[in-house]
């Protein structure tokens, strides 16, 4: 069975992350509000409600070690919260981030020392705390972005990101900030990284949008996804550049789970399993799919009300139903029932599960190898 867990909120999931334990999750229901809720037994209870931003909230990282929440939205700020002990209390700390766009992904550093805000003002943001003036400033990586930068990653070195969007170009460049990180290890990508330098530049070959992009576990190669529903690996070591692609709706979001397995979700609805065979890469599975068992938390309580069935699948796409694209029940034969917005690896590192959620609402944990 690929599903471990999956619920139901009552809201499209625009965006969530778990702490190390999975124990809580911070999500956010379209709106510029972030729900943080406990888990108890099979449910989840609303716990605390982040409400310093103004307009839609546009991601949200959890620190696993450091225990501290970023979140960045269309307000042009990011802030972090510092949960207070005494009081259980999220505190806000908001950060400097001197950017005049939207802001569209933060993610923490593997050592959790500074964050990474992508933005649409042609620029990432590289945050650190600043000890002299007691707060969060930045320094944004400009040279060569040419437009909307919609993802980040971080290589596992703490020092190189890399970075996508509407230009249609992933970049890796260099995020070294001094008196912050130590001289990295010379790596494939190069050996000397001052800041703002730029390691590698790669497009799939019918362009696209780029809209999710990552390093492999060893920080050896970089994966990202273009809106052309292609899938392209590039490895500086040897050079090689590999696109793989697909007869489904372009994908969001991309992870690692490990060396040779890349899993890739969005507008298909169903995470899709890509594995490395030795040659080459290729599609394995879409996870779901061939879960005969799997009853939705929204499933008709009987299958033979189909007025019922057409209005519930309505509401949950946003568009009427279509004859031969669903199961007998009226719904999707994935168990996301809408496009997935955002996935994660798991928070403790194991590399063999994953977390999504969708516009349907859901939040699903997935078994990468079952």
């Amino acid at each position: 069975m690929g599903v471990l867990d999956e619920y139901n909120f009552p809201f499209c999931v625009t965006a969530h992350a778990f702490n190390r334990d999975k124990t809580q999750v911070a999500v956010c229901p379209n709106s510029n509000e972030v729900h943080i809720y406990s888990r108890g037994g099979a449910q989840w209870a609303l716990t605390h409600v982040l409400k310093e931003h103004d307009l839609l909230v546009t991601s949200i990282d959890w620190a696993s070690q450091t225990n501290r929440i970023v979140t960045c939205s269309q307000d042009k700020n990011a802030y972090v919260w510092t949960l207070d002990q005494a009081g259980n209390v999220w505190k806000p700390t908001l950060v400097h981030l001197r950017i005049h766009r939207a802001a569209t992904q933060a993610k923490w550093s593997p050592q959790e020392n500074k964050f990474a805000v992508a933005s649409g003002d042609k620029c990432v943001a590289i945050c650190y705390f600043g000890e002299d003036n007691d707060w969060w400033v930045s320094k944004h990586i400009r040279q060569p972005i040419a437009s909307t930068v919609l993802c980040v990653d971080w290589h596992p070195n703490n020092v190189l990101i890399a970075c996508g969007g509407t230009d249609m170009k992933a970049r890796v460049l260099s995020a070294y900030i001094k008196g912050v990180d130590q001289k990295p290890a010379p790596t494939a990508w190069g050996e000397r990284l001052p800041f703002n330098t730029l390691c590698g530049e790669f497009e799939s070959p019918a362009g696209g949008w780029v809209h999710s992009v990552a390093f492999s576990p060893d920080g050896e190669a970089v994966a990202f996804v273009t809106h052309d529903s292609t899938l392209t690996v590039a490895t500086p070591a040897t050079g090689e550049v590999v696109s793989v692609r697909s007869s489904s709706l372009p994908q969001l979001a991309l992870v690692w789970p490990d060396q040779r397995t890349i899993v890739a979700s969005g507008h298909d609805c169903s995470p899709m399993v890509y594995t490395h065979d030795g040659a080459a890469w290729r599609l394995a599975k879409k996870l779901g799919e061939d879960d005969k068992s799997r009853r939705s938390a929204t499933a008709s309580p009987s299958n033979s009300n189909s007025a019922f069935n057409l209005f519930r699948q309505m509401d949950s796409r946003s568009q009427p139903a279509k004859a031969g694209a669903a199961a007998g029940d009226g719904s999707l034969k994935s168990v996301h029932q809408n496009t997935i917005t955002e996935m994660h690896r798991d928070p403790a590192g194991n590399p063999a599960e994953i977390s999504t959620s969708g516009l349907d609402g859901k939040l699903v944990q997935w078994s990468v190898r079952a």
